[in-house]
């Protein structure tokens, strides 16, 4: 038993790490929440399945709807975020949760309130190991989660635009001097951050519908995995996202399933009293 919710609880701890990477990595580049974040990967699902529904395999549909949810990243950071130059928190904080009502009013217009069902990415017959089965949709949330990760830190660390990434984000001022080309660095920063939730949604979407109302509580989870993590770290993020899916699921399992989603929050509360600024301290700077 305990060995089953480990593993249930790193299934969604890893949706969880797909989406506070997002959200971390927008705060790191922009000093920005981006309350539309959630959103982000509702929409992401709707459209997958929206193209699956349309004849487009399964397979076919996710490759087309990530670039097209990156395609969304990218337009709102060119026409929206970057008119505002990026100026006011709190301008970006209130367009960023206008973007959030936009987006969720628009996908009730065009995809109603009733929860639909999604394809299953995997196989939904379990292998058995030894005493205990194993979905193999939990080994592939996993271990899809974690090439994702891995990738964009190659990324990050072996491509000349993910330099330029990093060093706009650590100092944008000092990367314009240098000659690095601090927009683009931003604008790809939203089409990937916007791409990760799109995956994220995807592989939610097989356990829990796709819904409007999906990315309401999973949505505030990433913005607590960052904060655990501590915002600014892209590896706190990852495990501030594993940290909350372990609690959420041993709760459940051990004290009760009504509790799952308070016991995940008083974690973050008892972790922010003894660590202000998360378990990978890094301070944090109010920006007004």
């Amino acid at each position: 038993m305990l060995i089953q919710q480990i593993l249930n609880g790193l299934t969604m701890g890893s949706i969880y790490a797909l989406l506070a990477i997002g959200v971390t990595m927008i705060y790191k580049a922009l000093g920005m929440l981006n309350f539309a974040h959630g959103d982000t990967m509702m929409v992401g699902a709707f459209i997958c399945l929206t193209l699956y529904k349309a004849g487009i395999p399964l397979v076919g549909a996710i490759l087309i709807t990530v670039p097209l949810t990156a395609g969304i990243g990218f337009f709102l950071e060119r026409f929206l975020y970057r008119r505002l130059e990026f100026s006011s928190f709190t301008n970006l904080l209130i367009a960023t949760v206008g973007v959030s009502f936009v987006m969720r009013n628009s996908s009730i217009v065009i995809w109603g309130t009733n929860p639909q069902l999604f394809p299953q990415i995997f196989s939904t017959e379990p292998i058995k190991v030894g005493n205990f089965l194993i979905l193999p949709q939990s080994i592939g949330i996993i271990l899809i989660s974690a090439l994702f990760a891995i990738g964009l830190q190659i990324f990050f660390y072996k491509t000349k635009n993910g330099k330029c990434m990093r060093a706009a984000s650590t100092d944008a001022e000092g990367a314009a001097m240098m000659g690095i080309n601090v927009a683009k660095a931003r604008f790809l920063t939203f089409g990937i951050s916007a791409g990760f939730a799109a995956i994220a949604g995807i592989l939610l979407a097989p356990m829990s519908y796709a819904r409007i109302d999906m990315s309401v509580l999973v949505g505030l989870k990433s913005f607590a995995a960052a904060v655990l993590g501590g915002f600014g770290n892209l590896l706190g993020a990852m495990v501030g996202g594993i940290i909350l899916g372990l609690v959420e699921s041993l709760g459940a399992t051990y004290i009760s399933t009504a509790y799952k989603d308070i016991l995940s929050f008083l974690v973050l509360f008892l972790v922010l009293y003894f660590k202000p600024a998360g378990l990978f301290a890094k301070k944090i700077e109010q920006k007004l």
